[in-house]
C-alpha cells in the first residue's frame, strides 16, 4: 500500500513538472511554480528517503559482497588458529606424560621406548591397546607395559613392523607371577575382565588388604619387582584351599593415553634352556 502510495505521488509530481513547463512562457509562471515548489518539496523529500535506502544498497552491493567474503576467510582463519592451538595442547600433554613416564624409570631410561595408544578394544572383558610402536623400536611379545608411576599395566600380546598390542592387565586372559611384598607369599595376578584377584594363595596366608603386589620372575616372563597391585580385600571361606584376594591396579586404565615399553627385557632369556656343564643334574 505505500509503495502505491507513493508512485501516485511521483506521479502527480511528474504530471506537475510538465504543467509547469508548458506554463513557463506565461508572466504569472514564476510565481505559480514558487507556489507548487512549496507544495511538492516535502513530497519529493519523503520519496528521496524513501528510495535512498534501496538506491544505497545497489550502490554498495559491490563492498557488501565483499565483506561477507573478508568475514568468512576470517571465520576460516580463526577456526585453523583454534584447531592449531588444540593440537598444541594435546602435543604439550602428551609430551608432559612421556616425560613423566621416564622420569619414574630414572637411570634405566634408555631400557624403555615410550608409545602412544592409537586404539582400544571395544569388546566387554577385553582390554587391548593398540600402540604405535613395534617390532622396529626392539618392542617384542612378552615384554611388560608400564603406565604412570612405573607400574604394570600390561604385557605386548602381538607385534608387526610398526605397531603392537597390549594386553592389560585387568584383560580376562591375563596372568601374571607375582608376590605380596610384604609376606613374599607367591600368588598369581589374574584379570577378570573388570578388575584383579590374586589365584592360589594358600588359606591363612598372611595377605591383607593394603599389601602391595609386585612381579616375580618365577618362570622368567616378567622381570622382578615391577608395582602390579594394592591388595583391597582379603575373604576366607572355612572350607577353601585358597583365599580370595582382590587387588586394584595402581594406574588408571581407562585413561591411558601414553606408556612404556620395557625393551630392554627379553621374556624367558634367564632361563637355562639346558644344564649348564657341571650343574647337578
Amino acid at each position: 500500500m505505500v509503495i502505491v502510495r507513493q508512485a501516485a505521488w511521483l506521479t502527480a509530481l511528474v504530471a506537475t513538472a510538465i504543467v509547469l513547463l508548458v506554463l513557463s512562457p506565461l508572466p504569472p509562471s514564476g510565481r505559480l511554480e514558487e507556489f507548487v515548489g512549496g507544495l511538492v518539496s516535502p513530497v519529493a523529500a519523503s520519496v528521496r528517503a524513501t528510495v535512498r535506502p534501496a538506491a544505497d544498497v545497489l550502490l554498495h552491493a559491490g563492498q557488501i559482497e565483499e565483506l561477507a567474503a573478508e568475514n568468512a576467510d576470517l571465520r576460516r582463519g580463526l577456526a585453523r588458529s583454534e584447531a592449531d592451538l588444540a593440537a598444541l595442547r594435546e602435543e604439550r600433554a602428551r609430551v608432559g606424560q612421556a616425560t613423566a613416564l621416564v622420569a619414574a624409570v630414572g637411570d634405566r631410561a634408555d631400557q624403555f621406548v615410550t608409545a602412544s595408544v592409537l586404539a582400544r578394544d571395544p569388546t566387554p572383558g577385553r582390554h587391548l591397546l593398540l600402540i604405535d610402536r613395534g617390532a622396529r623400536h626392539g618392542v617384542r611379545i612378552g615384554q611388560p607395559v608400564l603406565g604412570a608411576g612405573a607400574t604394570l599395566v600390561g604385557v605386548v600380546s602381538q607385534v608387526d613392523a610398526e605397531h603392537a598390542r597390549v594386553r592389560l592387565i585387568i584383560d580376562r586372559d591375563s596372568a601374571v607371577s607375582t608376590m605380596v611384598q610384604s609376606s613374599r607369599t607367591p600368588a598369581a595376578l589374574a584379570g577378570t575382565g573388570e578388575g584383579l584377584r590374586l589365584d592360589f594363595v594358600p588359606h591363612g596366608a598372611p595377605v591383607a588388604a593394603g599389601d602391595v603386589v609386585l612381579t616375580s620372575a618365577l618362570g622368567g616372563l616378567l622381570p622382578p619387582g615391577l608395582l602390579a597391585g594394592k591388595v583391597t580385600s582379603v575373604h576366607s571361606a572355612p572350607q577353601a584351599l585358597h583365599e580370595t584376594v582382590v587387588v586394584e591396579p595402581l594406574s588408571d586404565l581407562a585413561r591411558l593415553e601414553e606408556i612404556l615399553v620395557m625393551t630392554g627385557f627379553t621374556p624367558g632369556a634367564e632361563l637355562p634352556l639346558s644344564p649348564s656343564n657341571g650343574a647337578p643334574r
